[in-house]
């Protein structure tokens, strides 16, 4: 079916998305691949079937995967409170420490808030990531809201670690990647670079600069989150594995009774700002896929977003039909241009009435609301000005040096040009003076969106020295403290 989307060039216009590369299988056999645009915009190259883009978040259903061929082997109990493997394991609520299991992790439903700003992080290993859970504050009590969570995923890596005694690396490769013939997948954005059919990954900032080149960003310790990499046909053997439940090639990987884990609505979940007939608002998580029913047809798929890209892997198990999308831009995170796809191909393939879906959702930009979001959080906008002409209680000397927070670890604070600049991991961020000792931190990168946030340095109450700062920055729950480690 040549045709089958003649409707992306004017799609892609539209969003402003460089590359884009699709596949459509149905009862086995392939429909339609290929791409539209470019892989590369500056040397024209096109995006196709064998394009590699970081598939972000759909990585989780690859974490998930492992966890259940885990769980078949006896190694793992999904229902088993984490402490009966890793006994020093904890969370900062002593209830969620007590009981939390595997399912409460691979449903999001800790209660512990995003914590973004925990990874990825070089400095810093899975195993270090999953202890320093302690000392995130959740924003909900436990098992009681459905919050997606890109940190539990990190952790769910460390476990499989832990238990097995190997690398999440080395099992993702020979538990999924070998025995599906993925060789063309990797576990590592720089290796994907390297690559000779690569997408270049860009964001899209809003400034009327168009789509702005951005350079690989390694996931390291949120490998489990968002770490694989893999191209359009590489992924048609992924998702025939789980149409099949299970089985690939004849051979059984996964039991078909983990796979229906996987699969099988299990917590619900907010998913986007429209509702129509056809679809609606809501729906439910599984086990790393999302579950809603389009025109009554059960429909299992997740997305993905990272530095540069966005996916899309999702598959109607009645109708034997699989999809994959993906291309090489993010923010504004672009689920109308991914569902509009979906649902066009569904309606074409399947034989039901056609729905002009791009300009239903064309109506929905810039609203945004659950996974269609604004890359863009200022925590100042709304807030009082500053106090004016006043100034801080020390020299900006006094400012600068190491503060650590046990649980996102050693930041460092440096005097430049007359300014202080935060070294957020390995990324420098600007600090203009707001007010007293309180400093405007510039866009702190976590995972996909762009936080502006206040630093407020305090002092010790018997030196006058500076202490510590505070810093917000996870959005739902208090300031982080960050006290002084260097003298």
């Amino acid at each position: 079916m040549e045709n089958l989307f003649d409707f992306l060039p004017a799609e892609m216009e539209y969003w402003g998305i460089p590359g884009f590369s699709y596949g459509v299988m149905k009862d086995g056999k392939v429909i339609a691949k290929g791409g539209y645009g470019y892989r590369d915009v500056e040397k024209k190259l096109p995006a196709d079937e064998k394009t590699l883009y970081g598939i972000a978040s759909c990585s989780k259903s690859f974490n998930s995967c492992l966890i259940a061929m885990l769980v078949d082997e006896g190694i793992l109990d999904y229902d088993k409170p984490i402490r009966e493997y890793i006994p020093e394991f904890a969370m900062y609520d002593p209830f969620a420490t007590r009981d939390c299991t595997l399912r409460d992790m691979l449903t999001h439903r800790t209660g512990l808030a995003p914590h973004e700003a925990m990874w990825p992080d070089p400095s810093s290993t899975k195993k270090d990531l999953l202890m320093r859970l302690r000392y995130l504050k959740p924003n909900a009590p436990f098992r009681t809201v459905t919050q997606y969570n890109n940190t539990i995923y990190s952790a769910i890596g460390a476990i499989a670690e832990i238990v097995t005694g190997e690398s999440w690396e080395d099992l993702i490769r020979t538990r999924i990647f070998e025995p599906l013939g993925m060789t063309s997948s990797l576990l590592s954005a720089h290796e994907m670079y390297e690559q000779p059919n690569h997408a270049q990954g860009y964001w899209n900032w809003e400034d009327g600069k168009g789509a702005v080149p951005v350079g690989p960003w390694e996931m390291d310790v949120a490998g489990g989150a968002c770490g694989v990499v893999s191209n359009i046909e590489d992924m048609f053997k992924w998702l025939t594995l789980h149409l099949n439940e299970g089985v690939y090639e004849g051979k059984r990987l996964v039991s078909e009774k983990n796979m229906r884990e996987m699969h099988h609505m299990q917590a619900p979940m907010h998913m986007f700002p429209w509702k129509f007939p056809e679809v609606d608002t809501d729906g439910s998580y599984g086990m790393a896929w999302f579950i809603q029913h389009y025109r009554g047809r059960k429909f299992v798929w997740h997305t993905g977003e990272i530095e540069g890209f966005c996916t899309l892997e999702g598959f109607l198990p009645d109708e034997n039909i699989v999809i994959m999308l993906a291309m090489n831009v993010h923010k504004p995170l672009n689920m109308p241009i991914l569902m509009t796809s979906c649902y066009t191909v569904f309606d074409r393939l399947l034989g039901d009435p056609e729905v002009d879906w791009a300009s239903r959702l064309h109506a929905w930009n810039g609203k945004y609301d659950a996974f269609y979001y604004h890359w863009n959080v200022d925590l100042f906008e709304g807030k009082p000005a500053p106090v004016p002409n006043t100034k801080t209680s020390h020299p900006l000397s006094a400012y600068t040096g190491s503060f650590n927070h046990p649980g996102y670890g050693t930041y460092r604070v440096e005097e430049k040009d007359g300014e202080l600049v935060l070294w957020y991991k390995d990324m420098p961020v600007r600090m203009e003076h707001w007010h007293y000792d309180v400093f405007k931190a510039h866009r702190l990168k976590e995972d996909t969106t762009v936080l502006t946030a206040p630093i407020s340095y305090y002092m010790d109450p018997f030196t006058g020295d500076i202490a510590g700062f505070t810093l917000q920055i996870e959005p739902t729950v208090e300031p982080a403290v960050f006290k002084r480690v260097d003298v």
